[in-house]
């Protein structure tokens, strides 16, 4: 659903050279991030699951219909009041703040209701848009293949954490926000227009000027447009100081999780130092971009205030020889003060925003990358497997590095129910890759690979994974855990008997455990599961031969129809198996018979 490309086009070239050019820039080209923006907005609100959204939102547009009529007669209420006050009219003015305190505690509730359904539309849409990008990440080795095809995109967590988050809210702050100012303008446009009637001022030496109908709504746009232009022109530069922000901030976040996920081994080389200096030189692009970005926000600042400050007095400026001419009240000044600062700050929504639009546009930028590196995964083709018959097989199986470089040729072998092969051979020659390839997670293979109909397949790597929650949630992964006392019988055979109290308690147990522990609770999912095909790469490799021979003696005995594959380097493993694969000189791999060739004893 998310997988979409902001460059793909016609010409396949024309696709690589933009994606080349903008995949790990910091900004794109505005009518990009606008498409971009359109597209994702597009994504939630014309779907089902939007209907909720969109009676909220109609809500809002009918408070906010509620808010400007509000401001429209605390507009007109500006004047009353100050006449009355002008007028010396006590009774007057009581009726003026009983009116008030009527049309500001309305304004209260209004605004009040309005912020909160805001927030409950963007959680709604943030619950939705996170939910589907997570499933489309998590979809098809997303995750996986992105590292394989697009290195630049960084930071997936962060996008979905953060960026997600921040894209729903700028959305519905900035472009409800926007949609309020534009009512306004209509609104105290003509409430300005009114107001400013042709009149014709002396001033002096008997100078005449002469005041066209709506001069002050004219002022009011050109100030604004003067204004608008020269932040545009001073705060450009954020854009991309905040795309550069988010990704130095997401870098230096990962940095310090990898030292907590790695504090053993950072712990047992004595590495803090060597830690201490990446950690410093990730948090100085922190500091320095964030420096100059406060530089700009700075400089912008001073015209933003300077601006906000002048257009307070800039109307009572303008209106003041009408009063002093006895043409006005000093209620009417109030009321084009108000009407006029209305007006002026809806034309300047530019200005008052523009570091939230910067902010806006470089999560948008970062989203699209994203959402183009998921699209270009697809065009990451891996080996599948066909479910047919009831061997395993594997014909003319190819495999390459990145670089071209041929590993294994012309590949072919089967197995029946019951089987076990090993693969040996040197470091390097390509043994974990050909399982890749045989899992379906290596782009730079090809040939054809047969399982079993309806087969189960499970993958045991040297680093067993253990997901975060309990310790039998962890043995059991990714099936559910079940208390059917098979976790704790297979605990104890595999002397992990001290760890059977902890099985229901929650832990970081990839931290807390040894690799040896490790593997071993991964041979317990082996036996849990059952799997038809079961893949061992170096998976004993941290345990002793007496814990491997029962490791595999418990596998053989409790899946005695599963067709077992191994990657390891020890001798001892020949005689756990039936066949031996080894590679050739000509890069060809050749198979065995484990029990029956000499040449496998003498490896």
């Amino acid at each position: 659903m998310f997988k979409f490309s902001i460059f793909k086009s016609e010409d396949q070239k024309s696709t690589e050279t933009l994606r080349a050019k903008y995949h790990g820039s910091d900004s794109l080209p505005l009518k990009v991030s606008v498409k971009a923006a359109f597209k994702m907005i597009k994504l939630y609100w014309t779907s089902k699951d939007s209907l909720r959204s969109w009676f909220l939102l109609a809500l809002i547009l009918s408070l906010t219909a509620g808010s400007i009529y509000i401001a429209t007669a605390i507009n007109s209420w500006y004047k009353d009041f100050w006449d009355t006050i002008q007028n010396y009219d006590m009774d007057g003015f009581k009726h003026q703040l009983m009116l008030f305190a009527i049309l500001a505690s309305i304004h209260v509730v209004v605004t009040v209701y309005n912020a909160y359904l805001r927030s409950s539309l963007a959680i709604s849409w943030r619950k939705w848009f996170t939910s589907k990008v997570m499933h489309d990440w998590l979809e098809h080795d997303t995750y996986y293949k992105m590292q394989l095809s697009d290195k630049q995109t960084e930071n997936p967590d962060q996008r979905i954490s953060e960026d997600l988050n921040n894209f729903v809210n700028y959305t519905i702050s900035l472009l409800l926000g926007t949609a309020t100012d534009l009512a306004m303008i209509g609104t105290f446009g003509v409430v300005l227009w009114d107001l400013s009637k042709s009149v014709t001022l002396t001033l002096w030496n008997g100078y005449a000027l002469t005041l066209p109908d709506g001069y002050m709504l004219y002022l009011a746009m050109a100030y604004a447009f003067t204004g608008t232009v020269l932040t545009f022109i001073l705060g450009k530069p954020l854009v991309r100081l905040n795309f550069r922000q988010q990704r130095y901030e997401a870098d230096f976040r990962f940095s310090l999780i990898r030292v907590r996920e790695n504090s053993e081994s950072i712990s047992l080389y004595q590495g803090q130092d060597q830690e201490e200096g990446i950690l410093n030189r990730r948090f100085i692009d922190v500091v320095k971009n964030y420096v100059s970005l406060i530089k700009y926000e700075k400089r912008l600042g001073f015209f933003t205030l300077g601006y906000a400050q002048l257009a307070v007095i800039f109307p009572i400026l303008i209106a003041a020889p009408m009063y002093f001419a006895k043409i006005i009240t000093m209620g009417s000044i109030m009321q084009i003060s108000s009407a006029f600062g209305r007006v002026q700050d809806s034309l300047s929504t530019l200005i008052s925003n523009f570091s939230s639009w910067a902010s806006f546009k470089s999560v948008i930028d970062r989203l699209a990358l994203y959402f183009d590196g998921m699209d270009k995964s697809l065009e990451v083709d891996c080996l599948k497997a066909a479910k047919e018959g009831d061997k395993f097989s594997l014909e003319n199986i190819e495999v390459k590095t990145p670089q071209g470089d041929v590993l294994c040729r012309n590949l072919t072998l089967s197995l029946k129910s019951g089987d076990s092969l090993l693969i040996r051979g040197p470091s390097g020659c390509g043994k974990s890759t050909l399982i890749k390839s045989i899992a379906g997670l290596w782009p730079y293979a090809k040939g054809k690979i047969i399982e079993p109909q309806n087969s189960e397949c499970l993958f045991l790597s040297q680093r067993p994974y253990l997901p975060l929650g309990t310790l039998r949630e962890a043995a059991a992964y990714p099936k559910a855990s079940k208390n059917d006392g098979l976790t704790e019988k297979y605990f104890e055979l595999l002397n992990l008997s001290y760890l059977i109290k902890h099985l229901d308690e929650e832990n970081s147990w990839s931290s807390i455990l040894s690799l040896g522990e490790q593997q071993r609770v991964a041979f317990v999912r082996a036996l849990l599961i059952k799997p038809d095909l079961l893949f061992l790469d170096e998976a004993t490799s941290a345990l002793d031969e007496v814990l491997e021979s029962r490791a595999y003696d418990l596998i053989k005995q409790e899946l005695p129809n599963s067709i077992i594959i191994s990657v390891g380097h020890r001798s001892s493993l020949i005689k756990r198996h039936d066949f031996l694969l080894k590679p050739q000189d000509n890069l060809q791999w050749q198979s065995f018979k484990s029990e029956n060739d000499k040449s496998v004893e003498e490896l």
